[in-house]
């Protein structure tokens, strides 16, 4: 990986925060069962509560942002944030604690995400400004990725349950670092943009936890006045979402249920963010040569199809480990790849159909879609698994996506 050269400097910055994250997303559903002793509930309810906080930081921190006119403080209350809540978390003594702690991680952490893509365009000629952004993007998923290797070799070598505490000290650690980085290159910036002027399209939806919220520039839910192909299309994503959050929010825990050690737990995220950064540098090329909606709609059915596989994985994995490790680490590689297709696709689909005066408002329906599945999906998870158990989640998962996708098909356009 190479510096960025003069102005591009700060992003440098964000690397050991995206370090943080690939240590601390992962490591999340671990905590909460391995030390706490919590649940698929306590899990569910862990990534409601952060999505919600998420949610309320980015649409607080970057309308204040707006109005005071400032952006490099906000990264710096986002930095020096998460890098508290870290040792709060590393000595979490219960689910209740742990929980309460993510809302204020989630709300306060924020402040330094709305104001990145903003400062890139504001710093950078508007020409620019994709190149700029996906640059940014790319240097973000090598930290991600770097915090998984570090978490799987670390749990590797020290496998005791107790040293995961120590993995919340190592975020600190990179959170303090990012914000000694931020105050050496971050600039304030000079010329102030309208965020309604940013096409959607800019922007890298990336997936968490795997779906927390992450890049929301736009936050004014906008429906009622939407043309019916943009109303089918939001729609269909909303509820695609919830599908894929009933898989996502269950699948870290399935693992654990499974015996699978720590290592190789993050070995597994590693392909999922792996195979993610990969797709995500040919996603747009591919869906520009078939068509948005082919890609769309093609990654979607094979998300149909590979949720329910992992059943099968499973049951040939009870006697053949190996089967197990290679099938589980496979699938959620692929995952990874597809959503690349899935959020490059959809989302210009959206800012395509859109009028240019509305683009604006058009991606803040889109962006508070996205986090409502996401929300919903969180909630229902750990009621259905606790019912019902881990295999029908999955295929209610696969159901609640279909039905989705035929919704989000009615949309016309090619």
């Amino acid at each position: 990986m190479s510096d960025p050269p003069g102005k591009d400097r700060w992003f440098l910055s964000y690397f050991p925060m995206n370090t943080s994250g690939g240590i601390t997303s992962p490591l999340a559903p671990l905590f909460i069962t391995e030390l706490l002793a919590g649940g698929i509930i306590d899990y569910s309810i862990y990534v409601v509560v952060s999505s919600i906080a998420t949610i309320l930081g980015l649409l607080v921190w970057g309308n204040l942002s707006d109005r005071l006119g400032r952006r490099r403080i906000f990264v710096f209350i986002g930095f020096i944030s998460l890098a508290v809540t870290s040792v709060l978390f590393a000595i979490s003594f219960n689910t209740l604690y742990f929980i309460a702690i993510s809302f204020l991680s989630g709300f306060l952490g924020s402040a330094a995400t709305p104001v990145s893509s903003i400062l890139i365009m504001e710093l950078t000629e508007r020409r620019d400004w994709s190149m700029k952004i996906s640059k940014f993007s790319q240097y973000n998923s090598y930290g991600s990725i770097a915090g998984v290797v570090f978490a799987s070799v670390f749990t590797g070598a020290f496998p005791k349950v107790f040293m995961l505490r120590y993995l919340y000290l190592f975020a600190f650690a990179f959170y303090v670092l990012s914000a000694v980085l931020g105050y050496l290159y971050i600039p304030e910036s000079s010329t102030k943009i309208n965020r309604d002027e940013i096409p959607l399209r800019a922007f890298r939806i990336i997936e968490r936890v795997r779906y927390l919220p992450s890049q929301i520039i736009h936050f004014n839910f906008h429906f009622r006045e939407l043309a019916s192909d943009l109303k089918y299309i939001l729609v269909g994503f909303l509820i695609m979402m919830t599908g894929f959050q009933l898989f996502f929010v269950a699948f870290p825990i399935m693992l654990r249920s499974l015996d699978v050690t720590s290592s190789v737990y993050f070995i597994i995220y590693l392909g999922n963010y792996v195979f993610g950064a990969i797709t995500f540098g040919f996603s747009g090329q591919t869906t520009l040569k078939y068509g948005n909606r082919k890609v769309a709609t093609i990654a979607v059915i094979a998300r149909i199809f590979i949720f329910p596989s992992v059943i099968a994985i499973v049951a040939l994995g009870a006697t053949h480990r190996p089967i197990l490790f290679i099938g589980l680490l496979l699938v959620y590689s692929i995952l990874g790849a597809l959503w690349s297709f899935i959020s490059v696709a959809t989302g210009t689909m959206v800012s395509n159909l859109s009028k240019p005066e509305e683009r604006g408002r058009v991606s803040g329906t889109y962006n508070a879609v996205q986090s409502f599945g996401a929300v919903i999906g969180s909630a229902l998870t750990g009621i259905i698994v606790t019912g019902i158990g881990y295999s029908p989640d999955f295929l209610i998962a696969s159901a609640v996506v279909a039905v989705g996708l035929l919704i989000f098909l009615r949309e016309k356009s090619k």
